[in-house]
């Protein structure tokens, strides 16, 4: 499949550009593409890599354009370059349309879904979306736009460097990966051997074998009860995956260490405070009436108050 890449405005001469800038560019499209096949392969787009995946990734530059500066891009789509890779129960949808993509048709889909559907996405994890950020370094003044279309295409994506900041807002608000405990009865997936279920107290818990991990490890923990330890990875909507590092027996009190974990967005947050009559801002507590007479300890103590 052919692709065109323009950047308008550009810092570079008509029909040139940077080596180094290049090679920025390229390396944050093979990174991005690698994270959204991933995701759609496992589920996170940091998950073990059990298939080869340099040709599937590979992009090639056909030719440099005059009009501002076009790259000319050309890669194919996966169902001549990947194969044997297993089913994700979690993501069939969303593989079931694989074949016909390529590694840009991901770039763009990745683009498209951080800047129009942040809060709800499957196809987006915080990984992801810092690698979409990183691709903010390839814009080299702020009046550049950067567009790609598929040849024959009337649909294309256009990005400016302000757009990155929509992004971020929605990136920052996803939890940081964090060390968890997870105690339940083991399901097994017929259809994977990477991929795991636990029945919770509070609910199924989806979860992957990291790469430390067999997946004959697992096989005689199937339908009985276990505590699981490894690194909860979070999504856009509240939702998560937990990274499988160890599995043992549990013990009397492994299920209070385990409860799910959750977390709230700003908007969800502030709308908590405002129900629970706190203050938006707390600091209009105290605005206009200090300085006053407080000693430094009286007043650190009225910090403390408002947190």
């Amino acid at each position: 499949m052919n692709y065109r890449l323009k950047i308008e405005h550009a810092s570079d001469k008509n029909g040139s550009i940077d080596l180094q800038r290049l090679a920025s560019i390229a390396e944050s499209l093979r990174k991005i593409a690698e994270g959204a096949l991933q995701l759609r392969l496992k589920g996170l787009s940091k998950a073990k890599k059990n298939i080869k995946l340099n040709d599937a990734l590979k992009i090639s530059l056909t030719g440099i354009q005059k009009g501002s500066t076009i790259l000319n891009l050309e890669s194919e789509k996966f169902k001549r370059t990947l194969s044997g890779y297993q089913t994700d129960i979690f993501m069939l949808g969303h593989q079931q349309e694989l074949p016909d993509k390529t590694p840009i048709a991901l770039f763009v889909e990745s683009f498209d879904e951080a800047l129009h559907n942040p809060n709800g996405s499957e196809l987006l994890d915080k990984l992801l979306m810092k690698e979409l950020l990183k691709f903010k370094k390839s814009f080299l003044n702020d009046n550049e736009i950067f567009s790609f279309q598929k040849e024959g295409s009337f649909q294309k994506l256009t990005l400016k460097k302000s757009d990155f900041s929509k992004i971020k807002m929605a990136e920052e608000e996803i939890p940081q990966p964090e060390a968890a405990l997870v105690n339940g009865i083991i399901e097994e997936l017929t259809y994977s051997k990477l991929k795991v279920k636990i029945q919770t107290n509070e609910g199924i818990v989806e979860g992957f074998l990291s790469e430390s991990m067999n997946p004959e490890e697992i096989k005689r923990w199937w339908g009985r009860e276990a505590t699981v330890e490894g690194t909860m990875h979070y999504k856009p909507g509240s939702k998560s995956v937990l990274e499988i590092e160890r599995i043992f027996e549990s013990k009397p009190g492994d299920e209070f260490f385990s409860k799910k974990q959750k977390y709230e967005s700003l908007e969800e947050q502030i709308a908590r405070q405002i129900q629970e009559g706190k203050e938006n801002n707390p600091l209009n507590m105290i605005w206009g009436s200090w300085p006053g007479d407080e000693t430094d300890e009286e007043f650190e103590a009225l910090l403390r108050d408002l947190d």
